[in-house]
């Protein structure tokens, strides 16, 4: 079963929570931010819009950087879909770097080689998968949530339903939507 994150930018505060618990729990050397909150603004005075994006990597159902790396570092779990990285088998060539959309992988200063996140699956560290990761656990609004895609794929299902249904003012329509999979017992 693929996991990976769900990110609701209208919920962070930039307050950089996550990306300390992300480096404490996973023990993470000074430089490398295996995850970032970063704000993105578009638009002109004094139509400006701001968001704030914490990103980590996204453990892609086809991860471009597992077929960048030219020493077949970069794996991904058949089982539960994380994207992990050997640190003995990586060079530090980068290709990983220009082939991830998500800039996630970081070249440390002193190894030289490739970290990313792992889904804090640190090798005697790790958390149990139905558990909240570190940098879940600590954000103070909820705005970073892991888990099962299919689960963080209902999620999205429900708050787009929501979302739908307010604006045009279908009291009732969006409850068949979001109860739909235990109504129709879809196996998810």
């Amino acid at each position: 079963m693929q996991h990976g994150f769900y990110f609701e930018s209208e919920l962070c505060v930039k307050c950089h929570a996550c990306e300390i618990a992300c480096k404490t729990w996973n023990e993470v050397e000074v430089g490398p931010k295996w995850r970032e909150v970063v704000k993105l603004e578009s638009g002109q005075f004094p139509n400006v819009q701001a968001m704030n994006v914490s990103m980590a990597c996204m453990h892609c159902g086809d991860a471009p950087c597992l077929s960048a790396c030219p020493v077949n570092a970069i794996t991904k779990s058949s089982e539960d879909g994380i994207v992990v990285v050997d640190p003995q088998t990586c060079i530090g060539c980068g290709f990983c770097v220009w082939a991830c959309p998500f800039n996630a992988p970081q070249l440390t200063a002193i190894s030289g080689k490739m970290e990313k996140c792992n889904f804090c699956q640190t090798p005697g560290i790790e958390r149990p998968l139905d558990m909240p990761r570190a940098c879940e656990e600590v954000c103070p609004t909820g705005a970073i949530k892991s888990g099962s895609l299919a689960m963080m794929a209902r999620r999205n299902r429900e708050k787009t339903a929501a979302r739908l249904g307010a604006s045009k003012g279908m009291q009732g329509f969006p409850e068949i939507i979001v109860n739909a999979d235990a109504e129709f017992d879809s196996g998810e």
